[in-house]
């Protein structure tokens, strides 16, 4: 399904691009090309810090950070670079708007967290779309083209399916039945520590955090050939 017949919407598909075993493939079999690599590299990390279910707080900021200074110091790359332009060599403006926001608005959750609901965990993979996404999907699945009144007419069949049989059939199960739209994870929670989901960094440490993340992606971009240190 990745390759023929490709699902666009295809979750499971876009988490493999960006997982390990994606990126050692990479490597291995196309060693010149360390662009991509670096690109799923620090994408990855950043997608890991807004899903996982183990990490701490201080690790999702210094991975959300890394990606910032990456992202930062390409595109200041590219500007400086004679023959590079960002409409070629440099994802979209959108694109890079997005990555961003998604960098700067975990840090500012946990920070917001730590400030007025120290004694709740933060579970970032919930603050998005998802659930809405999931609830439209199995709607789609009673009725293809509904409306506000089919709506409210499917609430408790919704209600059914969302805690009922949904809850309790198999992933593969799933997978099959999401196969034409999204692969849901919300309600995934193994692994997850909710005592650690309360421990906050202070301010102090997020500093330091961010002075790991900028000296780890200079370092990085340093083999590569980018001295990040004369753009920033």
């Amino acid at each position: 399904r990745d390759v023929e017949k490709v699902d666009r919407q295809d979750d499971r598909a876009a988490a493999r691009l960006f997982s390990a075993e994606a990126l050692q493939h990479h490597c291995t079999r196309f060693p010149e090309r360390s662009g991509v690599a670096l690109y799923l590299f620090f994408l990855g990390g950043l997608f890991d810090a807004w899903q996982s279910r183990k990490l701490s707080h201080s690790e999702r900021i210094l991975l959300a950070l890394r990606c910032r200074f990456f992202l930062h110091a390409w595109r200041a790359h590219i500007d400086a670079h004679p023959d590079h332009s960002r409409h070629r060599n440099f994802i979209s403006r959108e694109s890079m708007d997005i990555f961003t926001t998604l960098c700067d608005s975990l840090v500012a959750l946990v920070i917001s967290y730590r400030e007025f609901y120290p004694d709740r965990p933060f579970l970032p993979w919930l603050h998005s779309t998802e659930p809405v996404e999931h609830v439209f999907g199995v709607l789609r699945q009673l009725k293809l083209d509904f409306n506000f009144a089919d709506f409210l007419f499917f609430v408790p069949k919704l209600c059914l399916f969302l805690l009922g049989r949904f809850g309790i059939i198999s992933e593969e199960q799933r997978a099959n039945l999401t196969a034409a739209g999204y692969w849901h994870t919300y309600t995934f929670t193994d692994g997850i520590d909710l005592k650690a989901l309360t421990a906050w960094p202070t301010d102090d440490e997020i500093q330091k955090l961010s002075d790991a993340a900028l000296a780890q992606v200079q370092a990085i971009l340093k083999r590569v050939g980018i001295d990040m240190h004369a753009m920033l």
